[in-house]
């Protein structure tokens, strides 16, 4: 019966025809653009480090305390968490479909702060970072030196610096991931000079943590207001080479005899761990991967990230070359 009207009146088919279509057209600019809908509910992520702690531990003494205080937060549905042998522990708090991620992140923020003076104070002192954090990856960058002048930890410390900082600060990027040790300082200590001189490895910790720090040394003078000076000391603060590492004194003896870290142990820069390495066609390389945040356009944030890294590229030391082997956005682009 309804076709009978448009079959008499192909004008008004005509014309409905049209309107549909330039209707469609308008709306391919406000529609949400990603591979999947957005029916994942929003996750907020609650990240910290204790170095050197075991899986076991790090359960015991991060995870518990931190779960605690987070269970139980408004909207919440469930929540995992993961306490690896390199110190790192990750909790994922997932909540009900169609709450503000900015809000829950909020509330397990308030959640965590609770819990901090129950957590080890070098938890504390490498920082507990809560963020939102989307499910879907926006996509892998490679860094790499295709003569292989360049190596890991150049580029990793290239990585840290500059290329990470700048694509975090992108809009629709939640995280950007570096999978890449960091320059460190690495003390290996020799087990049987230390039984030798009666010494434990905490008696080395003790001593670095007191001497590499950085204090104010005040100042010397009169206050303001009587024609004198006041100088402000300035005393050597955190120690960067291996010769100033070397010359830290663990024990001083009533004798005189003066113990030093280079006595016990061997100092060397190199990473702060070595448990993980990245390779892009058999070369080294360092890995990044890109988080989008919740509600974000895929496709534009990634133009975004594409017209970064070619900007980022025209600043790069020589020998280092950046590369975008896997871009989420290409299933969305196929199917437009």
């Amino acid at each position: 019966m309804i076709s009978r009207v448009f079959i008499e009146r192909p004008r008004l088919a005509g014309v409905i025809s049209i309107v549909l279509a330039l209707a469609g057209i308008i709306s391919i600019g406000a529609l949400p653009i990603a591979q999947f809908p957005q029916v994942t509910p929003p996750q907020v992520v609650v990240r910290a480090a204790y170095p050197g702690a075991g899986a076991e531990v790090l359960a015991d003494t991060v995870a518990a305390p931190i779960e605690d205080a987070v269970n139980g937060v408004e909207n919440m549905i469930y929540m995992s968490s993961t306490s690896d042998s390199s110190g790192g522990y990750t909790l994922m708090i997932t909540f009900e479909v169609g709450s503000d991620p900015d809000i829950a992140q909020v509330q397990v923020q308030n959640r965590v702060a609770q819990a901090e003076p129950l957590l080890p104070m070098e938890v504390t002192q490498q920082g507990v970072i809560v963020e939102t954090e989307s499910s879907d990856m926006l996509g892998f960058v490679m860094v790499q030196s295709p003569d292989e002048s360049r190596d890991e930890l150049f580029m990793s410390d290239y990585t840290y610096r500059v290329i990470k900082p700048a694509l975090e600060r992108l809009p629709g990027v939640s995280r950007a991931q570096v999978y890449a040790p960091r320059y460190s300082m690495r003390v290996w200590m020799d087990a049987d000079r230390l039984a030798a001189l009666g010494m434990s490895s905490d008696d080395v910790l003790a001593a670095i943590s007191s001497q590499n720090i950085q204090a104010s040394a005040g100042s010397i003078g009169s206050a303001p207001g009587n024609g004198q000076m006041v100088y402000t000391l300035k005393a050597e603060g955190r120690l960067n080479s291996v010769d100033r590492f070397e010359d830290i004194v663990v024990r001083t003896g009533e004798d005189g005899a003066v113990v030093r870290l280079s006595d016990v142990a061997r100092i060397e820069r190199g990473a702060d761990n070595y448990l993980f390495s990245a390779k892009y066609n058999g070369k080294s390389a360092v890995a990044i991967g890109v988080s989008r945040s919740a509600g974000s356009n895929a496709l534009e944030t990634m133009d975004a990230l594409r017209a970064e890294l070619d900007k980022l590229s025209g600043r790069f030391p020589a020998g280092m070359e950046i590369i975008l082997p896997y871009d989420a956005t290409n299933f969305v682009r196929a199917s437009i």
